[in-house]
């Protein structure tokens, strides 16, 4: 890999182990327990060319045309797994305010039976409940002469009711509402056609609660695909130790319950593994990975003079994904290479705005209006292009406890477009590894890091980034064809461990 970086940040390729996995975990131990417990076949099996046809039960809150990032993963998944032979049926919920995009309807095979659940949000429900129960005592007839002070001790209870019964009905996730209009749903579709298997995917996390009911119903074998962590996720914050202790709960019993459970990252698998032991003998690292031919058809467009460097940035900003390290850095570059500041552009694709503030007003704030474009949220295929039309793409993971697991989906777009990448992330992390494995042109930079952020603008923005030989070499690994394969050989042995259903 042709990974860039001074030597505080500098990313040495290690030897693989000999002994352990990328996972920690030793794997003679781990194929033990697995022939032990029966669950058939070893994963380096190829994929059948020739197979009597089987049928899964996918439940996703994300499936086209909801657009979010964990939604291709799962429409790949199921477009590669029915040329292997597994014929899905989905689950998935009608959208609540979430981004669509109905041109992600076509990459969906014709012989895919897709459900989509109404559902009601439990949360505003309740808060409009709560309210006019509220509304009603403060209209009871009360004496208006009494004492203000104890109306106002009376007027706190319901409001603080409110907020626990809210974050309460937030447990696992704000889509708790879906929960049982899909486990009938799931039900009704296993009537028509009993599958072999069942597959959840999260985030949200209440999928997996649908599937869980679901499998325990009709007893059969059920894989757990987790995206993020769960419990241990730096974004989820439980205010009451009752609730966070609920969620931790939940967790478990999924891990506990699900006969295999899938994660994205080496990082992740370790430290769940760490956390639960008895999860090692079941858990499969399968990483997120990109369409190639999605990404054929991709015409690159760009909006800038062929002299401008154009830096584009797709996604959202939330939480520890801050942009204002980024803008630090433009603006650090502008005052410092001032033949730059007419030559240098920002793009940004995604939400408009960061922690209730306009991107624009915060690239104001910054000294950079001028640099800076919110071109705000585009179809994928929009995205897509502008990302092709660029000279640099930047990447925003997430900072603090957890960050080192986490790894946004649309880095397998960036490698798949070969464009030189800079990332804001841990030097150990998950992303880091990536970048190693693919021999991405890419600079790295600790978080908060705005001089080395900086200077990594300043040298793609000069071309002063040769790539080498060998560079994107390794991209292949992150198809999606050969992550369908690896989803695949756990489904086998799944059906291996419990036999097809009947």
């Amino acid at each position: 890999m042709n990974l860039r970086s001074d030597e505080a940040t500098t990313l040495a390729v290690e030897p693989a182990p000999t002994s352990h996995d990328a996972s920690g975990v030793d794997p003679a131990h781990v194929e033990h327990q697995r022939r032990r417990r029966g669950l058939g076949r070893a994963l380096t099996d190829a994929p059948p060319r020739a197979a009597a046809r089987r049928s899964w039960l996918c439940v996703a809150y994300a499936f086209p045309p909801i657009s979010r990032s964990g939604t291709h993963r799962t429409a790949g998944f199921v477009r590669h797994l029915s040329a292997l032979g597994w014929d899905a049926t989905v689950v998935t919920a009608e959208g609540h305010d979430d981004p669509t995009d109905a041109a992600l309807l076509a990459g969906v095979p014709e012989a895919t039976q897709v459900v989509r659940v109404p559902w009601e949000d439990l949360v505003a429900k309740c808060k409009r409940w709560l309210g006019r129960a509220r509304s009603a005592e403060a209209s009871g007839g009360r004496d208006e002469a009494k004492p203000r002070l104890r109306h106002a001790s009376r007027d706190r209870r319901p409001w603080s009711l409110r907020e626990w019964v809210s974050q309460l009905l937030l447990t696992p996730d704000s889509r708790s509402g879906w929960i049982l209009p899909a486990i009938r749903a799931g039900l009704a579709c296993a009537r028509r056609r009993r599958p072999d298997l069942i597959y959840s995917t999260s985030p949200y996390e209440s999928a997996h609660l649908v599937a869980l009911a679901l499998s325990r119903r009709l007893r059969v074998p059920w894989v757990a695909d987790f995206r993020d962590p769960w419990h241990d996720n730096p974004f989820r914050r439980r205010r009451w130790l009752g609730l966070d202790g609920w969620d931790a709960l939940l967790e478990r019993m999924v891990l506990r319950r699900a006969d295999h459970v899938v994660v994205n990252t080496s990082s992740f698998a370790r430290c769940l593994c760490e956390r639960f032991s008895w999860v090692a003998s079941k858990c499969a690292v399968i990483g997120n990975g990109y369409d190639a031919e999605l990404l054929a058809g991709v015409v690159p467009v760009r909006d800038a003079p062929a002299e401008t460097c154009v830096l584009t940035h797709a996604g959202q900003f939330y939480g520890p994904r801050s942009p204002l390290p980024w803008l630090a850095a433009l603006r650090r570059v502008v005052e410092r290479r001032p033949e730059l500041r007419q030559r240098l552009q920002m793009s940004l694709v995604g939400a408009t705005h960061y922690d209730g503030r306009s991107l624009r007003d915060l690239a104001l704030d910054a000294g950079v209006e001028e640099q800076v474009r919110v071109l705000g949220p585009q179809p994928h295929a929009r995205a897509l292009a502008y990302m092709a039309g660029s000279d640099g793409l930047l990447l925003a993971g997430s900072t603090g406890e957890g960050a080192e697991v986490q790894v946004p989906n649309k880095l397998f777009e960036y490698l798949a477009l070969r464009r030189p990448i800079i990332a804001v992330a841990s030097a150990t992390g998950s992303i880091a590894e990536i970048l190693r494995q693919s021999k991405a042109e890419a600079i790295v930079r600790a978080p908060n890091d705005v001089p080395g952020l900086a200077d990594a603008m300043t040298r793609v923005a000069s071309r002063e980034l040769v790539p080498p030989a060998d560079a994107w070499s390794g991209v292949w690994r992150f198809a999606r064809t050969a992550r369908a394969e690896e989803l695949w050989r756990v489904f086998e042995q799944a059906c291996g461990k419990r036999g097809v259903a009947g």
